[in-house]
Parts: structure tokens; C-alpha cells; sequence
């Protein structure tokens, strides 16, 4: 009878870890933008329209996107759709604010690991961005590390 308490006492607490893994791998505790810091890059994204094409454009590059840590956030108008699960109110908030920002005239922006804004684009070109991103420093030393 013990034996089967070890174990099923085992098992439960096995379960919570991996479901607490799984929910800090998939952005359940990013609720600021500032989370992101050092962590990923990010693209914030103010879409044309909710049908502007951003949003498949940023899914068909999923492995590009991985490779690069990039985390993306495409504010529609309506609402923000992200790479990530789920998008907390306080980071649609983050989101919303930066875009809106007077001096933030791109409706593309890059930000890098380090928080600061590397670019500004007036519409998404991955292969700029991806072009940017593999000249920085930092990334650099990542692929050098791989």
C-alpha cells in the first residue's frame, strides 16, 4: 500500500513540474513587455488590417523566427495576435502604447534583447529584419555558439 503511495505522490508532483514548465515555456509569465529583456527579440507589428497578411507572414517563417529568439506581436485593431499562447492584458496594453508612440512612425518595429529599438519600418520585410538581426553583435556570437 506504501509503495503505491510513493509512487502516485511521485507522479503528481512530476505532473505539476512539467505543467509548470510547459506554461513558463509558452509565455504564461511574460506580462510586460520588459519580461522579453535578454530573453527574445521582438517584433511588434501595427497591421493594415485584421486580413493585412502580417500574421501569415510571421507563421510561414516559424523557423526562422525560432532560430532567432523573436517573439511577435501583431496589434490588428482589435486585438493582438502573438507567437506566444496567450497575450495578458498589460502586455496588449505594452503593445498598444509603443505602437502608438508619436515618435514610433514605423508601423514595424524591431526590438532587440536588450530592450532598445533597432528598427523602425514603414511595412514587414523578414529578410530585412532577419538580415538586421544576424549582423548584431549578440547574434553573432549565438550562431557562432551553435
Amino acid at each position: 500500500m506504501s509503495f503505491n503511495l510513493v509512487a502516485t505522490t511521485r507522479q503528481a508532483i512530476l505532473t505539476v513540474v512539467l505543467s509548470l514548465i510547459t506554461l513558463t515555456t509558452h509565455g504564461a509569465d511574460m506580462n510586460r513587455l520588459d519580461d522579453y529583456q535578454w530573453k527574445n527579440r521582438l517584433i511588434l507589428v501595427q497591421a493594415t488590417s485584421e486580413n493585412g497578411g502580417e500574421i501569415e507572414t510571421l507563421r510561414s517563417a516559424r523557423a526562422e523566427i525560432d532560430d532567432r529568439d523573436i517573439v511577435w506581436f501583431v496589434n490588428t485593431g482589435s486585438y493582438v495576435v502573438s507567437n506566444q499562447n496567450a497575450v495578458s492584458g498589460s502586455l496588449e496594453s505594452d503593445i498598444k502604447a509603443v505602437l502608438d508612440e508619436p515618435r514610433s512612425y514605423g508601423r514595424v518595429l524591431l526590438i532587440g534583447k536588450d530592450g532598445g529599438i533597432k528598427s523602425r519600418e514603414s511595412s514587414l520585410d523578414l529578410d530585412a529584419i532577419f538580415r538586421r538581426i544576424d549582423g548584431m553583435p549578440m547574434r553573432i556570437r549565438e550562431m557562432r555558439a551553435d
